[in-house]
């Protein structure tokens, strides 16, 4: 499947899933279950570059869009993250309006950006061909991650950027900065994702948040949320395992 080039222009919710381990027979079997994307995860990963690789290569084998969270706003990490094929790049630890810009400036070539030209990598088709190839959009997702306060006290200037194709709503992390760290039902938790979501879409802006059960999904997308990212693929394989085995007090 090919995403669209932006992703308000779908007609459904896209589905997708965070990823902290390097494999490519889990890019596979995560692909063919569903999903529409996998974002390979540098930040709190374990991957490599070589890892790296492998899973992009193994996503869109399976018509699976690759993205990749960077370990930061690295100019050489996000130009290498690109020249492999990522689909789009997702960024965290962004703070002021300018944090953004820059950010945003390395997803592409001058004059628009910074990002550096070589036409023999992966992703220009090493060179035989000046145009991406398979099922990879034109212009990569720049999507950078609300994450800190900052960045939501300087929402209003960072949503005027032409460049975000989405805005990744970062709910532990903000729940942690209003100091009840992964609850997301707290009440301060729960206003500031809507002043953030209501923010976006009066920009115009796609948003994406994570859901970790259909319940939220479904409240979710009825609020208009166009992207669902269902956790982190460790803690969904120890939550299946631990549903298979009888309870503690079962074993003994």
């Amino acid at each position: 499947m090919s995403l669209p080039e932006n992703p308000r222009s779908g007609s459904r919710p896209l589905h997708g899933i965070w990823r902290l381990i390097p494999s490519p027979f889990v890019s596979e079997l995560l692909a063919q279950a569903g999903l529409d994307f996998q974002i390979l995860d540098c930040e709190h990963g374990v991957y490599d570059w070589a890892s790296l690789a492998t899973d992009i290569m193994a996503c869109e084998g399976q018509g699976c869009a690759p993205f990749v969270r960077v370990g930061g706003a690295n100019p050489v990490e996000v130009q290498r993250c690109l020249d492999l094929g990522a689909h789009g790049l997702v960024f965290p630890q962004l703070a002021t309006r300018d944090d953004f810009a820059r950010a945003a400036a390395m997803m592409d070539y001058p004059p628009a950006g910074t990002r550096g030209f070589n036409p023999a990598v992966r992703s220009l088709g090493y060179g035989g061909s000046p145009s991406p190839a398979g099922n990879r959009p034109a212009r990569p997702w720049f999507v950078p991650i609300i994450e800190t306060l900052t960045a939501v006290e300087q929402l209003g200037e960072i949503l005027q950027l032409h460049r975000i194709d989405l805005v990744y709503i970062g709910s532990f992390d903000l729940s942690a900065q209003l100091g009840c760290a992964g609850n997301l039902a707290d009440p301060k938790v729960v206003a500031l994702i809507e002043s953030i979501l209501a923010q976006c879409q009066r920009a115009g802006k796609a948003v994406a948040l994570i859901s970790l059960s259909p319940a939220s999904t479904r409240t979710l997308t009825a609020r208009g949320v166009q992207v669902l990212v269902h956790g982190v693929e460790s803690a969904c394989f120890r939550q299946a395992v631990t549903a298979m085995l009888p309870q503690p007090a079962q074993r003994s």
